[in-house]
């Protein structure tokens, strides 16, 4: 089969897919990377094919189309009887969620996505498989043919949104305006000639690595699969070589908070918190995010960047933000993990009608945190209401008593359970065959 992958053109976007790329190529099928500039080398690294769709572009995120709409957002969340307990997932897809997919779905189609949907009408790929943070992949695939399926690398915020909007009009509720997300893709999928759909939105299908305590859609058609983590490949640093004297501790905070903040604002608390204990802290942290950050404990090692996949199984335990990159590669390590959360509401607080203040916590840190936390496999951390001997205790005994340890083993064993990227293949060969258009 001829195969396309399409992906938000940032590592933390592309690194849950090459895995399926990869095994799909071993497989013999024929596989190609398309996307927007900026991923182009981080896919050749990974002995893949990029397709590098149109040329970088210097507007970025200052457009007036982006900001998320406050009051439309707290209509629609009132008349979607969302609950208390949605409000975070809300939240997420409408603020965090959207403003990711329109970046590459401007209200004008882009240039960069014509050249993805006309490379997709040339090379006629029989299947492609895309990031659902980037649905030009899904209109790319219904102008040329083929079949289509979401890679999820987080939650399904879109068809937990698509789900949702769906059975409001199955109920006969109230007549709604239509779902941002339909909003957003339709301008491309008018260009040509795409029906916008549910299908359009969600996939024919969607590979999932979620456990069912952290999936949000219900009725989705789902493929699931093992999280095969991978960090980019790299030279093993030679303090690497040998077994750590003492427990040895990750502190990492994603790809996504060096590439979109300076200064980290949990890390000066942990840095404090580990100072007094008996181990050794190795912090995957550049220099904007240790901007402000004036006293390293002796104890702690600081390194611009080292591939979880050669730290994590060196190490006693992870303390991260909850992403699906440091989560997975922890639970693939088979440690323990200490998440950060907050209780703040996962929303933009505007501060004065123009300027807006992101909550200190990243958007999967809740559903992370209290999956870990369920299955006794580590502790959840609140930088901004713990203090700073509760941190210390929480590490300390996630890192001495052994029930986090057996925790996280049982989490571990679950995840080696599910079939992983390459015994999936004959699935998506029949769902292909299955779906693709003639």
């Amino acid at each position: 089969m001829r195969i396309m992958l399409s992906v938000w053109p940032q590592a933390c976007h592309l690194y849950p897919a090459v895995p399926y790329a990869q095994a799909l190529q071993l497989a013999g099928h024929e596989v190609v990377v398309a996307c927007p500039p900026g991923a182009a080398d981080d896919i050749v690294a990974a002995g893949l094919t990029a397709v590098v769709c149109g040329v970088p572009e210097t507007q970025g995120w200052v457009r007036d189309d982006l900001p998320p709409d406050l009051e439309e957002m707290e209509r629609l969340a009132g008349a979607l009887a969302i609950s208390p307990a949605e409000r975070d997932t809300w939240d997420v897809y409408f603020q965090y969620y959207l403003m990711g997919v329109r970046f590459h779905l401007p209200p004008r189609p882009s240039a960069q996505n014509e050249a993805l949907v006309q490379f997709a009408l040339d090379w006629r790929p029989d299947l492609v498989l895309w990031d659902p943070w980037f649905p030009a992949g899904a209109v790319a695939a219904r102008a040329s043919g083929a079949a289509h399926a979401r890679v999820l690398m987080c939650p399904d915020y879109s068809g937990w949104a698509v789900e949702k909007f769906a059975e409001h009009a199955r109920l006969g509720g109230p007549a709604l305006p239509e779902n941002p997300l339909v909003r957003a893709v339709r301008p491309l999928a008018e260009r040509y000639g795409v029906e916008v759909d549910d299908e359009l939105l969600v996939g024919q299908w969607t590979i999932d690595p979620m456990p069912a305590e952290m999936r949000l859609s219900t009725d989705i058609a789902s493929l699931p699969v093992r999280w095969s983590p991978y960090n980019g490949g790299g030279v093993k640093p030679e303090w690497l070589y040998a077994r750590p004297e003492r427990p040895r501790i990750a502190l990492s905070v994603g790809l996504s908070t060096r590439a979109y903040h300076k200064g980290e604002w949990r890390t000066p608390k942990i840095l404090e918190a580990v100072a007094d204990l008996d181990v050794e802290v190795v912090a995957t942290l550049n220099s904007d995010q240790l901007e402000g950050i004036t006293n390293i404990p002796a104890n702690v090692r600081t390194v611009d960047y080292v591939p979880l996949v050669q730290l994590l199984p060196t190490c006693a335990a992870s303390i991260n933000h909850g992403s699906s990159g440091t989560f997975w590669t922890s639970v693939a390590a088979n440690i323990p993990q200490i998440i950060t959360d907050t209780d703040e509401p996962q929303r933009v607080i505007v501060v004065d009608g123009e300027n807006s203040k992101m909550a200190e916590r990243n958007i999967l840190s809740w559903v992370a945190a209290a999956y870990v936390e369920s299955r006794g496999a580590g502790v959840r951390l609140n930088h901004q209401t713990q203090s700073v001997e509760e941190v210390r205790a929480q590490i300390h005994a996630v890192v001495t008593e052994p029930s986090y340890q057996a925790g996280a083993a049982d989490l571990h064993n679950e995840w080696l359970a599910k079939p992983g990227p390459s015994e999936i293949i004959t699935d998506l060969e029949k769902l292909t065959a299955e779906h693709r258009p003639g």
